[in-house]
């Protein structure tokens, strides 16, 4: 019963079943049931067929018209009576169990119990201590997402490297050793190329009371580029379509690789060496230094055109867009 309004707000409709067929054809209508068995039962609420419309109705608006006024709660809301059951004492391990492993999914790429939906007694976690322990901090702590994240985020699991400079054979991914290089989502994308491709003294800082309102204006002017994006899954390859819009997009060269405004490129232009421009595009698109070797053929790359530094700028720019370490999160 769960949709999502022109504007933006999640919203119930005020009646829906799920209705299926058993092995011996008869016709049921699922009842509400939580994982650990616990059933909620809805209230019969009599309705005449005109109230039914006009629900109908109010629905359609909604997801129609973006000015219409904020949707009403129904009657009996399942999505209320969900938490209600998770958030019992006795199926609260369900819930912070799978909180636990989504949010370190998200920040590592896998989760430790893999895959995501499979959570049951035959498919055990990599590290059945640690999600215990999570969990049980969370229900602790009244689901505190921020110092779930925190935590996770400063573990020394989180900040290894997606290489493995040992000796002897590579672990695999469920034990954590090595960072796993994951592709960003369409719109984590999207919204990293506008970024990057901004020049650094005009952008404004995190710290600026106007910038909450610049970052919703920036993931707007993103989120149609998002669409052009292959969309993460097991096993991702970027996609022809994907690739075909680096390669021949007229899009990215003129709004990403713009010589003007408050582009990177403009932002290039007020350097004086090429050395200057390497460091600021590096720190801008990958946030980190060149390496020597990097440094070396940027320069040598920059100084064929010497003669036409913007035509060169853009050039390079449009090479650190397209490189794949924008497109990973390593």
């Amino acid at each position: 019963r769960v949709y999502l309004t022109r504007s933006n707000r999640i919203a119930e409709k005020f009646s829906g079943e799920v209705k299926f067929k058993t092995t011996k054809g008869e016709d049921k209508v699922a009842r509400i049931m939580f994982l650990s068995g616990a059933i909620v039962d809805e209230p019969v609420i009599a309705k005449t067929d005109e109230q039914k419309k006009q629900e109908n109705d109010e629905v359609n608006k909604q997801t129609q018209d973006e000015k219409a006024a904020p949707p009403r709660k129904p009657e009996f809301s399942p999505r209320e009576k969900l938490v209600e059951v998770a958030l019992q004492a006795e199926n609260s391990r369900f819930f912070s169990r799978s909180i636990v492993n989504r949010v370190w999914a998200m920040l590592f790429g896998r989760g430790l119990v893999h895959p995501l939906d499979q959570m049951h007694s035959a498919n055990p976690a990599s590290h059945p201590e640690l999600l215990d322990w999570l969990s049980r901090d969370l229900i602790a702590h009244h689901y505190d997402l921020r110092r779930l994240v925190r935590g996770i985020a400063s573990s020394d699991a989180y900040v290894r490297s997606s290489t493995w400079g040992s000796a002897g054979e590579q672990p695999t991914p469920e034990f954590f050793a090595l960072a796993v290089v994951k592709p960003l989502s369409t719109r984590q994308y999207s919204l990293s190329l506008r970024i990057a491709s901004t020049n650094p003294e005009r952008f404004m800082t995190t710290d600026s009371p106007e910038w909450p309102k610049r970052r919703d204006e920036l993931e707007r002017n993103s989120e149609g580029l998002s669409y052009q994006f292959e969309v993460p899954g097991e096993n991702f390859q970027i996609g022809v379509d994907e690739a075909l819009l680096f390669s021949n997009g007229s899009q990215l060269w003129n709004e990403y690789a713009r010589p003007d405004g408050d582009g990177l490129v403009a932002g290039l232009k007020e350097k004086n060496t090429p050395a200057a421009q390497i460091d600021v595009a590096y720190w801008t698109v990958f946030s980190r230094a060149p390496l020597p070797e990097e440094r070396s053929v940027c320069e040598e790359f920059l100084t064929k055109y010497a003669a036409d530094p913007t035509v060169g700028l853009r050039q390079f720019v449009w090479s650190l867009l397209a490189n794949p370490e924008l497109r990973f999160n390593y």
